[in-house]
């Protein structure tokens, strides 16, 4: 919840604004509000919440997820994995079609997976194809992957969207600046691109061709919205059909009888993150040859002094207080409580303690010499930046800001630095920041190494293609999390001791500090039916199935 009031004219007209451009409120429009704009509209590339809404509308998937129970259920494909789980074979439907009426064929799933693994193609998803041995296609419809070793996390991975391999270059040279990133003129799923103007709205036209039937809703708006009062005043209007906000927010909607309302723990852990490499040389963890690159250090950053003293320099207990909702609870770990097999019960989040936090500081060498307020050490100031992406959430903002000022009060030099959202998402991939405040979240199904590997492997930290964006390198954590994804059978009681353990060495080595797992609220208009709430559920669960009640 923002302590800035928001003036009531401006959000009445935004609302008005809005409405006009996107055509929202009628009887063959559903619109959703969401909090992220587009960066691409390619699944192989894109980094973000909000490419990751519209592709899951436009591009199939091998599977669907249960939002129910998560379990993972055909969807483009039905499948077979062989006795020793090496080898998966995959039967695309052959009703499957483009909406240009090229069949949907193995070779789109061969060319999808064989680009994020090319060098030509700067993907944050290599490391779900990394056990690829090789892809096989059978024929038209058939196409077999198999794998250099038992992967209990594969199958899950694969709920990468398939990409039309006739729209692109069979070689991949064409794949980072393909005209189909910005515009996709065509699609495999249940809506297909009809207008996107940015910072505003992302229109979706319902796909005459999608396999499973055409929509019943010819139109559907995702609306960028950020602001949780905008947000509010744009369902009360009926101007937004959809929406998703934390529990606080939720009590702030105040009238409830024209909505239908679930709530679930997030899957998605805000995080604080701290770069433990210089953000002015950024460096693979490895070169060309698979040999680990010493990293030039981050200056302040590098020291666990330092970062142990930062996780205890700002109170997570301020920060859980803003939220003032139901299911918000505090989290120390990479895992999240929603796996509750594999999260590491014995970790309590770092307490605020300023003193021991200065203590820490005053143990790196960082004091104040001069008597201006600010430490230093060898004539270096301890000045950081934290960078954010402000109106994305409240919860965000609230991070950075009590960190600023609290971390100001041990004699750090913090200042926020405020980038719009594409600008953030290519800074924090490029790795060119000292802190930052992102939410990270896991994938569907739900796997412990749905976030902790993505943000812990050596492996991932690639600048521009790497989810390690903090640049950490542990390689007993390499290990801790290979060996819980390999597991033979991949039974949860022999899996669970690997990420326990992974989690504890993080959590001491501060690779990131973790703050709040809240709950989420998903808020639908009730005259939009067909739909299902569930604790997994996503925007584009069987949107086809959707219809309008009037």
């Amino acid at each position: 919840m923002k302590q800035v009031a928001k003036c009531f004219v401006i959000v009445a007209l935004l609302v008005a604004s809005l409405s006009v451009a996107a055509g929202q409120g009628s009887e063959d429009t559903i619109v959703l509000a969401v909090s992220y704009d587009v960066i691409t509209f390619n699944p192989i590339l894109s980094a973000d919440g909000g490419s990751f809404n519209a592709i899951g509308y436009i591009f199939p998937t091998l599977y669907q997820v249960d939002a129910q129970t998560g379990q993972i259920l055909p969807d483009l494909a039905t499948w077979e994995i062989s006795e020793d789980g090496l080898t998966y074979t995959f039967y695309i439907r052959e009703d499957a079609v483009w909406s240009d009426g090229m069949p949907i064929i193995a070779q789109d799933v061969k060319f999808t997976y064989d680009a994020i693994a090319s060098d030509l193609v700067e993907s944050p998803r290599k490391s779900d194809v990394i056990r690829i041995q090789e892809i096989n296609v059978i024929d038209d419809k058939t196409v077999e992957v198999v794998l250099t070793e038992v992967d209990c996390t594969f199958l899950g991975n694969l709920g990468i969207n398939i990409l039309p391999s006739h729209k692109f270059a069979p070689d991949f040279s064409d794949v980072m600046d393909n005209p189909m990133n910005t515009a996709p003129d065509i699609g495999g799923g249940p809506y297909l691109l009809d207008e996107w103007l940015p910072d505003e709205y992302v229109r979706l036209v319902a796909n005459p061709t999608f396999y499973d039937g055409e929509p019943n809703i010819p139109y559907l708006v995702l609306r960028i919205v950020t602001e949780p009062a905008v947000i509010n005043q744009m369902l009360l209007a009926g101007e937004v059909d959809y929406a998703f906000m934390y529990p606080d927010e939720y009590k702030q909607l105040g009238s409830y009888d024209n909505f239908n309302a679930g709530s679930f723990p997030l899957h998605n852990t805000p995080l604080f993150a701290m770069n433990w490499a210089n953000p002015e040389n950024p460096q693979a963890a490895y070169d060309a040859d698979g040999n680990l690159i010493e990293q030039d250090p981050h200056p302040i950053l590098s020291d666990v002094l330092v970062r142990q003293a930062i996780a205890m320099g700002y109170s997570k207990d301020d920060i859980l207080a803003t939220l003032d909702g139901e299911g918000v609870r505090l989290t120390a770990s990479v895992i999240e409580p929603v796996i509750p097999w594999a999260y590491n019960y014995d970790l309590e989040p770092w307490p605020y303690d300023p003193e021991r936090a200065a203590a820490l500081l005053e143990e790196a060498g960082w004091v104040d010499t001069d008597g201006d307020g600010i430490r230093d050490k060898d004539g270096m100031p301890l000045k950081l930046t934290i960078m954010q992406s402000p109106g994305v959430t409240d919860l965000w903002d609230n991070i950075a800001l009590v960190a600023q000022d609290q971390l100001s009060q041990l004699g750090m030099d913090i200042t926020l630095e405020s980038l719009e959202w594409g600008a953030f998402i290519e800074r924090l991939l490029a790795q060119q920041f000292d802190m930052l405040v992102v939410g990270f979240g896991g994938g569907l199904p739900p796997d412990p190494d749905g976030i902790a590997g993505n943000i812990a492997r050596s492996a991932n930290d690639i600048p521009n293609a790497g989810f390690n964006m903090t640049s950490y390198v542990n390689l007993e954590v390499d290990q801790l999390l290979d060996s819980g994804k390999t597991v033979p059978g991949c039974a949860y009681e022999e899996r669970a001791p690997f990420y326990v353990e992974a989690q504890r060495i993080m959590f001491e080595e501060v690779a990131y500090d973790f703050t709040v797992s809240p709950n989420q609220v998903n808020v639908m208009n009730k005259r939009i039916k067909g739909y299902e709430f569930g604790g997994l559920w996503t925007q584009h669960t069987d949107p086809e199935k959707w219809y309008i009640e009037q």
